[in-house]
């Protein structure tokens, strides 16, 4: 029996898991720390563990422990702070960037650098790391413009702004108020793009890499593709416009001059490079990265591979990426809307503020699996057995079908089974695009 340790804590990490299990019957997932929710045999959590130590001292001695035979680490934070580089002087076999390569999502600043010296498209932009030159700049340029802070947020401290005003507060709320923590030190003011937003997902072996199926994510908050960017209310895949076309495009424009980009800087990227493009016109720009996979999509992207992922994994530390058959892929639609923390009358709830934790969840054994499948996010369980919220997107409930129609219906159908104070989604996941 092989084994492996996922280090993550969200759904995407539990999509992770559910991967390895699912494709590959001799595979064990140690999931650290996981969600002991989580009801699979060959699935073991590690809730004692903290994915925000800066010290990846305590999951490395885990891991040895273990004796596991691969790392696999899925959440930005271990990534920013070098766990990997913490499991390969270890001699574990992992699969991540490590700290220099994690850049690329933990400095937009970096990132933008880095296209600008390697002539890789991507908005105009300037960054500063005070707020008063920040607000001269925006009152100079006008709106409208895109505020971001520098350091990785996991989807949050993005602000799209129509007006300067918005954009002052925007400014005041990273770097006067730091709403978002230490990530608005430094904050990038770019040109906003008009066009299509296109996301790509690709498993990178240094040089060789391997496309994952789009989705389409809901980065807005509210129905209707209103309220602030958070870090994903829902997706689906497959994506209605995924054509041989659109992926040569991304290669040619994108992803190789970003690979090279990467080599040139020294920089051994594995792992799953995350995207986020605008196609204006028929080019594309770079708006972010992430060195990771995403959170909604990686629950509506992995229900679809059936090719035994650790065999995959195994090819990426092999660097045989360029051998490996083409993934199998599923023709079925999945569809994800996060049950968030809402306003529970105390706290505002997120994307909004801060967050309440230890409400009871309710009606997860009312879910039909076939129809239904729950990941794990920001819950946990009690020493009574019972399980309560625990942070924002709390719970994922991913619907499958034949249709996309179909997928629709069993997410909502399993939605409206699940029940806790304060309980918040998008009703319009599928519905409508997020670019309507």
């Amino acid at each position: 029996m092989r084994s492996v340790l996922v280090v993550d804590n969200s759904g995407r990490g539990h999509a992770f898991a559910d991967l390895f299990v699912r494709t590959d019957p001799d595979v064990v997932v140690h999931y650290a720390p996981g969600c002991e929710a989580i009801e699979h045999d060959r699935i073991v959590s590690a809730p004692w563990l903290d994915l925000y130590d800066p010290d990846p001292a305590p999951m490395v001695r885990h891991a040895l422990e273990l004796g596991v035979d691969l790392v696999l680490v899925g959440h930005p934070r271990p990534l920013a702070n070098g766990y990997v580089d913490a499991f390969r002087a270890a001699g574990l076999a992992v699969i991540g960037p490590d700290r220099a390569a994690a850049r690329l999502e933990s400095s937009k600043v970096f990132t933008k650098d880095l296209c600008a010296e390697y002539g890789i498209a991507t908005a105009a932009y300037r960054w500063f790391d005070a707020p008063e030159p920040a607000v001269e700049h925006v009152r100079e340029v006008g709106a409208p413009v895109v505020v971001k802070c520098d350091y990785s947020c996991q989807g949050n401290g993005v602000f799209v702004c129509e007006t300067v005003d918005e954009a002052v507060e925007a400014i005041e709320r990273l770097m006067v108020a730091r709403d978002f923590g230490p990530g608005g030190a430094r904050v990038v003011i770019e040109d906003k793009l008009v066009g299509k937003e296109q996301l790509f997902f690709v498993l990178v072996s240094g040089e060789q890499y391997v496309m994952l199926p789009m989705a389409v994510d809901y980065p807005r908050s509210e129905d209707g593709n209103e309220g602030p960017m958070c870090g994903g209310m829902g997706a689906f895949c497959p994506h209605p416009e995924e054509t041989p076309e659109v992926v040569d495009r991304f290669r040619r424009q994108m992803l190789e001059p970003l690979l090279a980009a990467v080599r040139a800087e020294g920089m051994d990227y594995t792992g799953v490079l995350y995207a986020d493009c605008m196609l204006v016109g028929d080019r594309l720009y770079l708006i972010e990265i992430n060195a990771r996979m995403g959170d909604p999509e990686a629950e509506v992207v992995f229900p679809r591979i059936t090719s035994d992922f650790t065999e995959v994994c195994a090819a990426v530390l092999e660097r045989r990426l360029d051998r490996l058959p083409p993934l199998a892929l599923t023709d079925e639609y999945f569809v994800d809307v996060a049950a968030t923390q809402g306003p529970d009358g105390v706290h505002p709830g997120w994307p909004y503020g801060s967050v309440g934790r230890g409400h009871p969840v309710r009606g997860l054994a009312d879910l039909d699996p076939e129809r239904c499948q729950v990941f794990y996010g920001g819950a946990r369980v009690m020493g009574d057995g019972a399980l309560v919220t625990d942070g924002g997107k709390v719970l994922h409930l991913v619907g499958r079908g034949d249709t996309l129609e179909q997928a629709i219906d069993h997410a909502y159908e399993g939605i409206a089974k699940i029940g806790f104070t304060g309980i918040r989604y998008r009703t319009d996941i599928g519905k409508v695009m997020p670019w309507e």
